[in-house]
């Protein structure tokens, strides 16, 4: 990944910084979405059979819909972050430095958002509900349903790596119900 200063004369030290806050934002994105989904999803297992399908795992729980729950908390947090970076790149005290570095991590989240939301749809017009997530250099993708092929697996790698140009295997596809 490459990243690109608005400063004309910004200084090695001051990009490494930039570099650093949003290494550490990614992290804690990380952290706060493996928490949530360890904490309501804990029969988490993946295993091939001899027919070549991935049985799906099923939230531990009852009544209520993992993949409604997870999009809804999905909004909520990109809302969240939006307006803490909207607030950073708005506060005229904050220093150039950071109120670029918010606006990086702003276009990358405005982007990464319409990116999952394109995935999911066309998924969708195929059949599949599913959840995506999408990192600088990943994506990952729930799919409800029992297993899918390796065929259906190649189908939905291939629509996410036109999506997102990311190369094969950084995509991540797993069953669930």
């Amino acid at each position: 990944m490459r990243y690109v200063s608005f400063s004309h004369s910004a200084p090695r030290a001051g990009v490494l910084r930039k570099v650093n806050w949003k290494v550490v934002l990614y992290v804690l994105l990380l952290v706060a979405l493996v928490y949530y989904v360890v904490s309501k999803w804990s029969q988490f297992a993946l295993f091939s059979s001899e027919d070549d399908a991935v049985p799906a795992t099923s939230a531990v729980g009852g009544g209520t819909d993992f993949f409604v729950e997870l999009k809804l908390d999905r909004e909520k947090t990109q809302k969240e972050q939006i307006d803490m970076l909207k607030a950073v790149i708005d506060d005229p005290k904050a220093p150039k430095e950071a109120k670029d570095a918010a606006y990086a991590q702003y276009l990358f989240l405005v982007d990464a958002m319409g990116k999952e939301l394109k995935i999911e749809g066309l998924l969708k017009a195929k059949g599949w509900d599913s959840l995506v997530f999408l990192s600088p250099d990943a994506c990952t993708v729930a799919v409800r349903t029992k297993s899918l092929t390796e065929r259906d697996v190649a189908q939905i790698g291939e629509a996410v790596r036109k999506v997102t140009r990311l190369s094969l295997d950084k995509i991540t596809v797993f069953s669930c119900e």
